[in-house]
């Protein structure tokens, strides 16, 4: 598949009290998305970053952003060109700007709309709005030929990444299925990462990822990736598309 994968800086936010554990090495992290252009006329981005106007997010985790027009205008889109978008999850950070893609067809596991309609999981509004195309799924699904969802609930309880073939090999979109490749690869930190109750379900979701064998993993919020041949290794950071 002629499919490309490209990271977008969307934000950095800061880390505060029950969301920066004592073995983050930062407490400010970027958040990223990823765009897939495909060999049609499909264009899917993955995650929307922070939203606006909220005075908790703003105080508690002082968001500095990155327009997301102006990332998607460095491939020469606008966002009424983006007619698939995939939330990894619906915390904050990754729903925010879902209304600015009118054209999308939204994907989201159902487990986590249910939890994400629940008080105090995240900002509703910016994921549930008049005019939201919402398609809740229930596992795995192929949303274009050669783009497929796989359900990674862990970090959430509808957590999913995305795989995409490209000419060169399988591409894995892990996003927060994992903290850091350096997590991933040791096999993950559920005491840190993992929504209560779902520890175990997050050692198997990346058990499960790693089994698809893709030359690329990428992450919500570590520019790092690593990459899949005889053995396991990191490219530096910027080794993604760009």
């Amino acid at each position: 598949m002629s499919h490309s994968v490209h990271r977008l800086h969307l934000a950095s936010v800061n880390l505060q009290g029950q969301f920066n554990p004592p073995t983050y090495l930062d407490t400010r992290i970027d958040v990223y998305a990823y765009l897939v252009i495909t060999g049609s006329s499909d264009v899917l981005l993955i995650d929307t970053g922070v939203g606006e106007g909220n005075e908790y997010i703003e105080r508690v985790f002082e968001p500095h952003r990155t327009p997301i027009a102006e990332e998607l205008a460095r491939f020469g889109l606008e966002t009424t060109d983006v007619n698939l978008l995939v939330n990894s999850h619906l915390h904050f950070d990754h729903c925010g700007n879902n209304q600015l893609f009118p054209s999308a067809e939204i994907f989201v596991q159902s487990n986590e709309l249910a939890i994400a309609r629940t008080p105090r999981y995240t900002v509703a509004e910016w994921f549930d709005y008049d005019g939201a195309r919402i398609n809740a799924v229930s596992g795995d699904r192929e949303i274009s030929a050669g783009i497929r969802l796989l359900s990674s609930p862990g970090h959430t309880p509808g957590h999913q990444s995305v795989l995409v073939e490209t000419v060169n090999g399988n591409v894995l979109v892990a996003a927060q299925a994992a903290y850091t490749a350096d997590e991933y690869l040791r096999g993950g930190d559920p005491a840190e990462q993992a929504h209560k109750g779902l520890e175990d379900q997050y050692l198997r979701s990346i058990s499960r990822l790693k089994s698809v064998a893709a030359r690329e993993i990428y992450f919500s919020h570590d520019d790092r990736g690593s990459v899949i041949e005889k053995e396991e290794k990191f490219l530096p950071p910027g080794g993604v598309k760009t």
